[in-house]
């Protein structure tokens, strides 16, 4: 690691990164689970991150990068509380997604790919949830959530934004982004 680079994971953190790493015989394969782990931290994926998981494995930063850009649901800026993503593609569309996103935009006050000014509310549109059955869909915080109209939508995230508990589908809760 650069001298100049912030350390994201302390101590015991960086034990358990060497813990998946071992778990693993190409190192290489541990880079999904490290940059999750180091995204765990400080809710996004940070340059100083991907650096670390870098050194971590002996990979070059670059070679992290290309991991960390390829899927989505690595984050490398900041985000909310609570990543709200709506599907968008044609079963949900066909179903109402349009409206859902609607209402969030005009509730939440931010366009997709932008985050509310207290931090609470990351809202994207996803190409497919995989959720066809139960259109139109969202996750929140990859959570699903089926059948979603324009006010159930804005009445999850009210309960959220309350503190309440939300549970999705499978009867999980919704955690915020860094439980």
């Amino acid at each position: 690691m650069t001298p100049q680079a912030h350390r994201v994971l302390d101590e015991d953190l960086r034990r358990e990164a060497e813990a998946i790493k071992a778990r693993y015989p190409n190192a290489r394969s541990a880079t999904l689970p490290l940059l999750f782990l180091v995204q765990s931290v400080e809710g996004y994926v940070t340059e100083d991150g991907m650096r670390e998981v870098a050194d971590i494995l002996g990979l070059t930063p670059a070679q992290v990068l290309a991991a960390c850009s390829f899927y989505t649901m690595l984050k490398t800026t900041p985000q909310g509380s609570f990543l709200v993503s709506v599907c968008r593609n044609i079963s949900c569309s066909h179903m109402g997604a349009r409206a859902v996103i609607k209402a969030l935009v005009e509730h939440l006050g931010i366009e997709p790919g932008e985050t509310t000014a207290d931090g609470l509310f990351t809202l994207e549109t996803a190409e497919c949830l995989a959720t066809c059955d139960g259109a139109p869909s969202l996750q929140i915080n990859y959570e699903d959530f089926y059948n979603v109209g324009p006010d159930s939508a804005v009445e999850l995230l009210d309960r959220l934004a309350a503190g309440e508990e939300v549970r999705s589908v499978r009867g999980e809760p919704v955690k915020s982004s860094k439980e």
